[in-house]
C-alpha cells in the first residue's frame, strides 16, 4: 500500500533514507557525506513543495520517496528550471529489496505525472548510485542535462527523464 506520510511520520522517513543510503558512505568524501546527509535530512523533514509518499509492505514502512512538483532553484550560481515534477530521494530499507517495491513506488510516481496532465517526470543520480542508475534507465529514462549540477566540485548529480507516451 501506498500513502502519504503523516507529519508524525517525517523522522521516520528520513532514518528509512539515511538507513538505505548508508551503503554510499564509504565511497564518499567524509565532509561532503555529513553535509550530504544533514541536506537530505532538511529537505525530507522540511520541504513544502513535496509529497512524501511510503510504502507498506507486511504492515512495515519499507520504503519512501518524495514526490516533488516542478521547481527552480539556484546552485552554485547555476540557475536550474525543471518544469516537470521530480521523483526524489527514494529509499528502501536494505531488508526489503530485491521485492519490486522501488518498482512500485516509480510507477505511483510516473502514473501521477500523467494523471496531473504532465509529460515527463525526472529524477537526479550520482555515480554512487549505479544499481538505481541503471534501473532508471532500463525503465526509459534517459539523460536531461538541463538539471545536472555540481553541490561541490567533482561530485556531479545527474539530472534524468522520462517522457510519457501521448495517446492521440
Amino acid at each position: 500500500m501506498i500513502r502519504e506520510a503523516t507529519l508524525s511520520e517525517r523522522s521516520l522517513v528520513a532514518d528509512i533514507t539515511r538507513r538505505s543510503y548508508a551503503q554510499y558512505e564509504a565511497q564518499s568524501d567524509p565532509a561532503f557525506w555529513v553535509k550530504y546527509e544533514k541536506s537530505t535530512e532538511t529537505t525530507l523533514m522540511t520541504a513544502n513543495s513535496a509529497t512524501r509518499l511510503v510504502l507498506e509492505y507486511q504492515s512495515k514502512i519499507a520504503a519512501s520517496v518524495l514526490y516533488c512538483d516542478p521547481s527552480e532553484w539556484k546552485i552554485n550560481e547555476k540557475s536550474i528550471k525543471n518544469p516537470y515534477p521530480e521523483m526524489r530521494l527514494l529509499a528502501v530499507l536494505p531488508e526489503f529489496r530485491n521485492l519490486g517495491i522501488a518498482a512500485t513506488l516509480i510507477d505511483h510516481c510516473e502514473q501521477r505525472a500523467s494523471a496531473e496532465g504532465f509529460s515527463a517526470l525526472t529524477l537526479h543520480t550520482t555515480i554512487l548510485m549505479e544499481t538505481a542508475k541503471a534501473m532508471y534507465e532500463r525503465r526509459g529514462y534517459l539523460r536531461y542535462l538541463e538539471v545536472d549540477f555540481e553541490p561541490t566540485p567533482g561530485f556531479h548529480v545527474w539530472g534524468y527523464k522520462k517522457e510519457f507516451k501521448t495517446i492521440v
